[in-house]
């Protein structure tokens, strides 16, 4: 199982994360096939406290706050993922290919008129 705040595994009966010290929440888990997902978020001035969540195919899978990332197991195919934030939400479509299973997600807040909302910025193979 993995932390929803920072992305660290962590035994699947523990009730708090070992590294960042966070609760738990029970969450459904992605299934892992061999592939992963870093999220990175870009740090910036605005912001920077306010964390955002992260939906892969519809479950919450991390909650990253600026500056930091988290690996998330993903499995080969398409997934959607989704940024929750409470000024604006945004969705992408991802593939993971067997070629490369592991990918590495950076994103930033963009702002708008009156609101922001994260925008992915790079996608990168590992």
């Amino acid at each position: 199982m993995y932390c929803n705040y920072c992305g660290a595994e962590v035994d699947i009966n523990a009730n708090f994360c070992t590294k960042c010290g966070k609760r738990l929440e029970n969450y459904p888990q992605p299934v892992n096939q061999g592939g992963s997902i870093i999220f990175a978020r870009e740090n910036q001035f605005y912001g920077v406290i306010v964390p955002v969540k992260v939906f892969m195919d519809g479950n919450l899978v991390v909650t990253i706050n600026a500056g930091n990332e988290a690996k998330v197991p993903a499995s080969i195919g398409k997934h959607k993922i989704a940024f929750d934030l409470w000024s604006g939400n945004a969705a992408y479509d991802i593939e993971i290919t067997p070629e490369h299973p592991n990918i590495k997600v950076t994103f930033k807040l963009v702002m708008g008129a009156i609101t922001s909302k994260p925008k992915i910025v790079s996608i990168t193979n590992l």
